[in-house]
C-alpha cells in the first residue's frame, strides 16, 4: 500500500523542530526514522529563511530571499523535505510576516539600511511602519548607551568606511558605535569628497555629520520619545512590516512561496498574525498563493470568551486554546486554596481582575510606551481640545481594560458586533475605574 502525497496526507500529528546553525536540516534529517516511529505525519519546521547570524530562533528575519545557510541552504531544505517526504511525512514551515531584524550591524538588513541612508525617500520606505512626522522626519535609534552628547564627547561613535564583509556599506562611509555600523546618507559628509565611496577622514564633525542623518541616536533610556516605529511587542531590534502592501508581500513571500510550489512546503504556520495591519486580509491574500487544500495554521491568542474570526482563511490556531483546556482538566482545583494563601502572604490581591489589571498597567506604562505615545499622537489629530496627559491617560485605562488582544476593525468598513461589543466594553470599564 503507497502513502498519499504529503500534501494529502492528514495532519495528524506534528513534531516543531528548533533549527539553528548546532541543528540544521541534516540534523533534522536524520530523526525522520524515528520520528516515523512515533506515527508524525508533518515535520514543523522554525523559520527557514536567512535570519541575524548565530540566532538561536531565526525569528530574527534578515533576508527573505534566501534560505539560511547556517542551516543548509535551499539544498538542504530540499533534502530534509525528500527525506520526509519519503518517510510519508510532510513539511510544514513557520512563515514571520510580522517584522525583520534591526539589530548590529545594521548593513545585514538590506532594507532598512537603505531606510536608514535615505530616510523616508528610500524605495523601501514603505515596507516598514514609521511614524516619520513624529521626529521631522527622522528615524528614531535609541541604540546608545549614554545621551548622544556623552557618547560623542567619550569619542565612542566615529566615522569609518565600510570593509569588504560589510555587504551594502562596502566602501561608503559609515559611522560606527561599538557592534553599530549607521550609514551617512550621500551629501551629508561635507568636504570635496563628499558622497564618494573611498578612505573617510576620521576628523571630520561626527556631530555635524550625525545631524545630517535621516535617523537620530539616541540614549536606549530615551527610547519612549524617541522610538518612532512599530516593533515586535517592546523588543526595539526587531522592526514591523507592512506586507499589506502587495509588493512587500511579493517580496517577503516569493522565495517560500516558490518552495510551496515546488512541493518542498506542505503547509504553513504563521506567526504572530495580530502585529498585522490586517490579519484577514493577510491571510486573504496569502491563501490566494497558495495551492487548494494548503493547511495554514495561526498563531493566536484567544481570551476565555473569544472564537477564531470566521472570516480568517486559515485551518485553525496553533493550539494556544486547546493547551489551556489540557492545563485545566489536569489542574487538580484543590490546589488553588494553597496557591491563593501563598499569595496573601507575599501581599497579593486574591482577585484575579485586580492581578491582570495591574499586570496590563505595568505593560503599557513600562514597556509599551513608544506604542501608547503613539496612540496619543493619532487621538490629539481627533481631539485637538484635549491635553496630551489626559488622552494619553484614558488610552493607557482603555487598553488596560480591553479584554481580548485586539479588536478587528477594518477602514471602510463598519465595525462587527463583536468588535463593537468589545470596545464599547473597555471603554465602559475604564470610565468606571477612572472617572476623571
Amino acid at each position: 500500500m503507497t502513502s498519499a502525497p504529503a500534501d494529502q496526507r492528514p495532519v495528524t500529528a506534528t513534531y516543531r523542530l528548533q533549527l539553528h546553525a548546532g541543528f540544521t536540516f541534516a540534523d533534522a534529517a536524520e530523526i525522520v526514522p524515528y520520528l516515523a516511529t512515533l506515527g508524525i505525519s508533518h515535520l514543523y519546521l522554525s523559520p527557514v529563511l536567512t535570519a541575524t547570524p548565530g540566532s538561536m530562533h531565526c525569528y530574527d528575519v534578515v533576508d527573505h530571499s534566501s534560505i539560511n545557510a547556517e542551516l543548509g541552504g535551499i539544498d538542504g531544505l530540499r533534502n530534509l523535505a525528500r527525506t520526509a517526504h519519503g518517510a510519508g511525512m510532510g513539511i510544514v514551515v513557520d512563515v514571520v510576516p510580522n517584522h525583520m531584524a534591526l539589530d548590529a550591524p545594521q548593513w545585514r538588513n538590506a532594507q532598512a539600511w537603505s531606510v536608514l541612508r535615505d530616510g523616508r525617500h528610500s524605495a523601501y520606505a514603505h515596507w516598514f511602519d514609521v511614524d516619520w512626522d513624529a521626529l521631522d522626519g527622522k528615524f528614531g535609534m535609541p541604540v546608545l548607551g549614554l545621551p548622544l552628547g556623552d557618547a560623542l564627547e567619550a569619542g565612542e561613535l566615529s566615522l569609518d568606511t565600510g570593509r569588504p564583509d560589510e555587504g551594502p556599506a562596502h566602501g561608503h562611509p559609515v559611522i560606527r558605535y561599538y557592534d553599530h555600523v549607521l550609514p551617512v546618507a550621500q551629501g551629508t559628509l561635507g568636504g570635496e569628497a563628499d558622497g564618494q565611496a573611498g578612505a573617510v577622514d576620521g576628523d571630520r564633525d561626527v556631530a555635524a555629520v550625525l545631524e545630517r542623518q535621516h535617523y537620530r541616536l539616541a540614549s536606549w533610556r530615551e527610547g519612549d520619545e524617541v522610538l518612532n516605529y512599530r516593533r515586535f511587542f517592546e523588543v526595539d531590534t526587531l522592526i514591523g512590516v507592512r506586507v499589506e502592501e502587495s509588493d512587500v508581500f511579493e517580496q517577503t513571500h516569493r522565495l517560500l512561496l516558490d518552495l510551496h510550489h515546488e512541493g518542498v512546503i506542505d503547509g504553513l504556520r504563521i506567526d504572530h498574525p495580530d502585529g498585522l495591519f490586517d490579519p484577514r486580509g493577510y491571510l486573504h491574500t496569502l491563501a490566494g498563493h497558495l495551492r487548494p487544500g494548503t493547511p495554514v495554521w495561526a498563531e493566536k491568542i484567544l481570551e476565555e470568551d473569544e472564537n477564531l474570526p470566521a472570516d480568517w482563511e486559515c485551518s485553525g490556531t496553533t493550539g494556544y486554546d486547546g493547551l489551556a483546556a489540557l492545563s485545566i482538566a489536569l489542574t487538580d482545583p484543590a490546589s488553588a486554596q494553597s496557591v491563593s494563601r501563598a499569595w496573601a502572604r507575599i501581599g497579593g490581591t486574591p482577585d484575579l481582575d485586580d492581578v491582570v489589571d495591574s499586570t496590563k498597567r505595568g505593560t503599557v506604562q513600562d514597556l509599551l510606551g513608544p506604542e501608547v505615545n503613539r496612540l496619543t499622537r493619532r487621538a490629539e489629530q481627533v481631539f485637538p481640545d484635549r491635553s496630551s496627559d489626559d488622552l494619553r491617560a484614558a488610552l493607557g485605562e482603555i487598553l488596560v481594560k480591553l479584554r481580548a488582544y485586539r479588536a478587528y476593525v477594518h477602514p471602510g468598513e463598519d465595525a462587527t458586533p463583536d468588535a463593537a461589543r468589545r470596545l464599547t466594553e473597555a471603554v465602559n470599564r475604564a470610565c468606571t475605574a477612572a472617572p476623571g
